[in-house]
């Protein structure tokens, strides 16, 4: 298929469930090319040395999904339903979570995976899914109306953006499982909690590049112009609505109650940042962003981003639930790191070989300015606080626990286009494999 080349404006290609109607469609044009204070240099965790290819024990290096080393029982924690429609007790002000570690006990085999992996191993061998005996709904504390979250126009780190851009449109949900390939490989119910996938078709606990790469070379794929590359992040839950899972593994089991949301719109766009020219991305990269056991482990590599559609909500960014107003959609905002260090396609723990630009959107000398992937989602949220996303039971949905996993399968062709593109300022789509 023919690439897309749009000479102006910010393209905005989504794969889309429903029309969105939401006026300027929320944020991503204008976060698109927005200066944003609020960015800084990575913070990757302290590990051990990058690793050109994963190994069997990757998991224990990683903070994202597949960490596995608190143990906890196997009871399903009460939940703490909404103050909206049926669930919620009313708990006013109050909070569930302590201001340290969330209220929740500290897991060293998470946090030191990389000196504590025996310990790892005996507790997983004792316990392969922790932490179900603490397993809650988001608490009010969680949750907040758009219309008082001051303006910053961005939080976090990334979404400082300049140049051109390319995008795909790989739908909005193509498959389901609660395994992380990447985190945990080869582990069934690695996550613990349930994953949207765009993009490959096979993914699963057992992917790795060998049979990615088959699957995308035969077109199992969502996304339109044959672009094999897996994309995922956990869903988004109506808590009063039907469990598809009910009593399953990644479900009911590990606290994540009610009905799936499936995004509205999805958009997957490469982005151009900084001073420097961009390099081509390289095929079979692997990354993550934000952080899904960040209460275990003091709230380190959190990226949330959540606001909503609608005029005046632009540069309304916040770490917590936004309750959206009339008319308004849901959105999530996934920014990845975008500076590699030139060398590496992944590392034990899935951060030592890429990094978050600087504020202006630079990358370190010695690292390569490579596309800023960000991913917008946007929803049809229910009424009140009776939404959550998917986590594990521990972290009891906290909204700063929001991450992405992302496994670049494109063809090197049409990444050198895509490279071409940001650096001709041009805005492209579906650019050929």
């Amino acid at each position: 298929m023919a690439a897309l080349l749009l000479t102006a404006g910010v393209v905005a290609v989504a794969g889309s469930a429903a029309a969105d109607e939401s006026g300027n469609g929320g944020i991503l044009g204008s976060l698109s090319s927005s200066s944003s204070d609020e960015g800084s240099e990575g913070d990757s965790d302290d590990s051990s040395d990058d690793e050109g290819n994963r190994s069997g024990d990757s998991d224990e290096g990683s903070d994202d999904d597949g960490d596995q080393g608190d143990q906890g029982g196997q009871a399903q924690g009460d939940e703490n339903g909404d103050e909206g429609d049926q669930g919620q007790d009313d708990q006013g002000d109050q909070q569930r979570r302590g201001d340290e570690n969330n209220g929740m006990s500290q897991d060293v085999g998470e946090v030191d995976a990389d000196n504590e992996g025996a310990q790892v191993e005996a507790a997983e061998a004792e316990d392969p899914f922790p932490g179900r005996d603490q397993a809650a709904n988001a608490d009010a504390g969680d949750y907040v109306e758009i219309g008082d979250v001051e303006a910053n126009g961005n939080i976090g780190e990334g979404g400082v953006f300049n140049g051109g851009s390319y995008s795909v449109d790989c739908g909005v949900s193509d498959h389901n499982n609660s395994d992380n390939y990447m985190a945990a490989p080869g582990k069934k119910n690695g996550a613990q909690h349930v994953h949207d996938y765009v993009g490959n078709q096979t993914t699963d606990a057992n992917s790795d590049d060998d049979p990615l790469q088959e699957a995308a070379d035969a077109g199992q794929t969502s996304c339109v112009n044959g672009d094999g590359s897996a994309f995922f992040w956990p869903v988004l839950r109506d808590i009063n609505g039907q469990s598809p899972d009910e009593g399953e593994d990644g479900g009911s089991l590990d606290g994540n109650n009610g009905s799936i949301i499936k995004p509205a719109s999805a958009d997957l766009t490469f982005h151009g940042h900084g001073d420097r020219e961009i390099t081509a991305m390289p095929s079979h990269l692997m990354m993550i962003m934000g952080n899904a056991k960040q209460g275990a482990q003091d709230g380190k590599n959190v990226n949330a981003k959540y606001t909503c559609s609608g005029a005046g909500n632009e540069n309304r960014i916040t770490e917590q639930y936004p309750i959206c107003g009339a008319n308004e959609q849901l959105t999530r905002i996934l920014d990845y790191p975008s500076c590699w260090d030139g060398e590496n396609l992944e590392s034990k723990d899935f951060r030592s070989h890429i990094f978050f630009p600087d504020a202006q959107g630079n990358c370190e000398e010695d690292q390569e300015p490579i596309p800023a992937l960000r991913i917008t989602l946007k929803y049809d949220q229910p009424e009140g606080r009776t939404f959550q996303i998917d986590s594990f039971p521990n972290e009891q949905h906290d909204p700063k626990t929001d991450h992405s996993d992302f496994h670049n399968i494109a063809s090197q062709a049409s990444n050198d286009a895509g490279a071409d593109c940001i650096n001709n300022d041009q805005r492209c789509a579906n650019l050929q494999q």
